[in-house]
């Protein structure tokens, strides 16, 4: 199995020039907990994850719980500000169980997947969990009527 057959193709994606508000809204609206973070010919340059913008408005929030006057906007700033830029990324041929065995020994939660450096795709843990769920439950129901089958056959026979 390769990574393509299983990778999420619809990607919410931002750019590096959106404002944090309006990421933190994509973000929230959407209930995602990463996007890559594109250039205009779609080469990733980063990602924003949840955890970064949790950790720039942390500081704001200890501020406002300490009863100290508040600081300027924790909003401010740009994606390209926080977002994380050393990003591993995969191919989307690549056999999907090397990818897994590297997100599993990396710990890993998510890769933008991409074709001559390109994104074309997004592969996470939950679409990995998904699919191998998929693939085992629609086997199941073949299994059961070969099991059932087998069981007519003892039936009529005597068995």
């Amino acid at each position: 199995m390769k990574v393509r057959e299983i990778m999420t193709r619809d990607v919410t994606t931002v750019p590096p020039g959106m404002t944090l508000e309006d990421a933190a809204d994509m973000l929230a609206r959407r209930r995602l907990r990463a996007m890559p973070v594109i250039d205009d010919e779609g080469h990733v340059l980063g990602m924003l994850t949840d955890r970064l913008l949790i950790i720039r408005l942390l500081p704001a929030l200890e501020r406002a719980e300490s009863g100290a006057p508040a600081t300027g906007s924790t909003h401010a700033g740009k994606v390209r500000d926080i977002m994380e830029r050393a990003v591993m990324c995969v191919k989307e041929d690549e056999p999907l169980a090397n990818v897994v065995r590297l997100m599993l020994d990396r710990e890993i939660e998510r890769l933008p997947v991409v074709r001559e450096g390109q994104l074309v795709g997004f592969l996470t843990r939950g679409d990995i969990i998904r699919r191998l769920l998929l693939r085992d439950t629609a086997a199941e129901p073949a299994d059961q009527a070969a099991d059932d089958a087998a069981d007519e056959t003892r039936e009529t026979k005597g068995e």
